[in-house]
């Protein structure tokens, strides 16, 4: 390596040796001409490398204000279809509406696809987390999970402070489990959790909003695997769940936590009880009771009311759904 450069240094002195010699021996006038024309080819290449900065400057500065625009159009049309739905409630998806929805999801799809065409072409375009975020909404509206993590990822990575890093966590951890990578998406929606729980103990943060944020968390990461069938961790983020509500002092946020708590564990509840049997015909009228068949239920009762032996109610208390009343009891 030593000698490569002992050998290019030679070189460029030999070059240069040239050059000065080759100087020398112009005539005054041709030297004078050529200092002329290398200044301005100088010149000339500053003012092409500067047209080609200002070019590049405003094109990226139109693309910043197209790119405003369609965030700005993504949010009116959002806010427009959560109207139309609360306005026509479930006729919302009836066949006579659907000149409204196709309204709605062209022009959504139109923005949404010109924005992130802009935010992926131009890198230098200073994008906000909650530009990344909103861009990332929009496209798990449309289904689009894995294409939607990019925009979540940049929403983390641009975060203003610990609060908006937790509130970006948290929708990228769901995005995760959406797009089928459970494990990474709960551990980012617990790290988020327990990072708002963590700021309820800093100074500068509202402690009773940062704990009804950590228990929202844990509500979402619950229903957000119960929404895909990711179920064997749902009991400890539960317990962890219903730990974060004990910490909410306000009566309203708690109260509403604790209706999401009852609406969740409802649910498993109902969902495991067994469907309703067709009623069937009433039973004949029983017998005459002989004394054979007294002593034959004699020597069938005792069997039929045996103990169950704990190896055995140990796997239906596992198998069985998981109730209020037992959430509550596991924490301390």
């Amino acid at each position: 390596m030593l000698e490569w450069l002992n050998a290019a240094i030679d070189w460029l002195n030999a070059w240069i040796d040239w050059l000065l010699a080759a100087w020398r021996q112009l005539p005054p006038g041709d030297a004078l001409s050529l200092g002329v024309s290398l200044c301005a080819l100088l010149i000339a290449l500053a003012g092409f490398g500067y047209a080609i900065r200002a070019r590049r400057r405003d094109a990226t500065a139109a693309a910043r204000n197209d790119l405003a625009s369609c965030l700005f159009e993504l949010s009116r049309l959002r806010t427009e279809r959560e109207e139309k739905e609360r306005q026509l409630g479930d006729g919302f998806h009836a066949a006579e509406h659907a000149p409204v929805r196709a309204s709605l999801n062209d022009r959504t799809k139109l923005y949404l696809s010109k924005a992130v065409l802009l935010s992926t072409r131009y890198r230098k375009l200073d994008l906000t987390s909650f530009d990344n975020l909103l861009l990332g909404a929009a496209l798990a509206d449309e289904g689009k999970y894995q294409t939607a993590l990019q925009f979540y990822r940049r929403a983390v990575q641009t975060s203003a402070d610990a609060a908006d890093r937790a509130a970006a966590l948290r929708v990228y951890g769901r995005a995760l489990i959406a797009a089928g990578r459970p494990r990474a998406g709960r551990r980012r929606m617990r790290k988020a959790a327990k990072l708002f729980s963590a700021l309820s103990r800093r100074r500068g943060y509202d402690d009773d909003k940062m704990n009804y944020e950590s228990a929202d968390t844990y509500a979402r990461l619950v229903q957000t695997q119960m929404r895909w069938n990711y179920r064997s961790k749902t009991r400890a983020d539960l317990i962890d769940f219903n730990r974060a509500i004990s910490q909410i002092k306000d009566r309203g946020r708690r109260q509403s936590m604790e209706e999401v708590f009852a609406g969740i564990t409802g649910a498993r509840r109902a969902a495991a009880e067994p469907a309703p049997s067709v009623p069937s015909a009433p039973p004949a009228p029983a017998p005459a009771e002989t004394p054979a068949t007294a002593e034959a239920t004699g020597k069938v009762e005792p069997e039929a009311s045996a103990p169950i032996s704990p190896a055995e109610e140990e796997p239906r208390r596992e198998a069985s759904p998981l109730s209020t009343a037992e959430v509550r009891a596991e924490v301390p």
